[in-house]
């Protein structure tokens, strides 16, 4: 009964797939219209579908592979499609997606490093845990295959429970986690990266973190920025919108602004990043109802700088 349940669970996902006849796409970026200084859906009903639930998004360095997020085998799973002589192939699980969760990720400037949030078991004390901790995989260039998933371990995970993790160039650690040192609610924290080695979690200040929850950061590979989703502040525009904050010289942070209308909607924005080549700003929004990719020009990120 479970082979043949499980079975049943590849087909459908086989049947979405081929529905979005992917592989009839070439071209950068999927061979989709650029956006401009306004947000737009993300490859409509090839990678943004009307039934499914996609959220994240990632192109490597050379933009010939994308990462996405979508329900696979009942749970969230990292997904794949390749440009492979001039044409994408369909898109299809990474080989260890599908038993756990796996998902709010980013990509590694490098491209040969992939941070997630997964709730794969751990042990402590003898019980069994299940919160979110940080994992990654990683490979040695593109030909090669991913490792197996990584937990970070301590001090970057805890039993309080960490996603949504970036990297920038220096091998700081951006995420979030819902511990009961930080502002309020759930917040945004750094682990610096020294002599190899990660350094404990400095919660980041009241300029970018507030009382209400504050997560989903991506980093600026050089760290000049900080964008981020927020829930609930007095000028948001829906439930959760996405915000940035950049560095001063002195290494503070500006007081984190409201991206604006151009990126957030009267529904949640949440999961942003922007494309390694530095054009592309993208997110995820429910603005149709379900959770769907859009992008719009990183122009946008100069846009609202103070």
């Amino acid at each position: 009964m479970k082979q043949i349940i499980v079975l049943s669970c590849f087909v459908l996902f086989c049947l979405t797939i081929s529905a979005q006849k992917i592989i009839d796409l070439s071209g950068p970026y999927l061979g989709q219209n650029y956006p401009g200084l306004t947000a737009e859906l993300f490859a409509p009903e090839i990678i943004s579908t009307i039934d499914g639930r996609e959220m994240c998004a990632a192109f490597t360095d050379d933009g010939k592979e994308f990462y996405f997020n979508t329900i696979y085998k009942g749970v969230f799973s990292i997904c794949v499609t390749k440009e492979v002589d001039g044409k994408w192939t369909s898109p299809k699980p990474l080989w260890f997606s599908g038993e756990y969760t796996d998902r709010d990720f980013t990509i590694s400037p490098d491209g040969n490093k992939i941070y997630f949030g997964s709730n794969r078991p751990r042990t402590k004390d003898g019980k069994e845990l299940k919160s979110l901790d940080v994992f990654f995989i990683e490979r040695e260039g593109q030909t090669k295959p991913w490792s197996e998933p990584i937990n970070m371990g301590s001090p970057v995970n805890t039993d309080w429970g960490e996603n949504y993790p970036s990297i920038a160039e220096n091998g700081n650690l951006y995420y979030f986690s819902c511990r009961d040192d930080g502002w309020g609610g759930c917040d945004l924290y750094m682990s610096p990266f020294e002599e190899g080695e990660y350094q404990k979690p400095i919660v980041l200040d009241e300029s970018v973190n507030s009382e209400m929850h504050d997560w989903d950061a991506c980093i600026a590979p050089d760290e000049s920025y900080i964008i981020f989703s927020s829930m609930n502040r007095d000028d948001t525009h829906g439930t959760q919108d996405l915000y940035i904050s950049f560095k001063n010289q002195d290494g503070s942070w500006t007081k984190a602004k409201n991206m604006g209308t151009a990126v957030n909607s009267t529904d949640d924005e949440i999961c942003p990043s922007v494309t390694l080549d530095g054009k592309y700003l993208f997110f995820t929004s429910r603005r149709r109802g379900k959770a769907d990719i859009y992008w719009v020009n990183a122009q946008i990120i100069q846009n609202v700088k103070p």
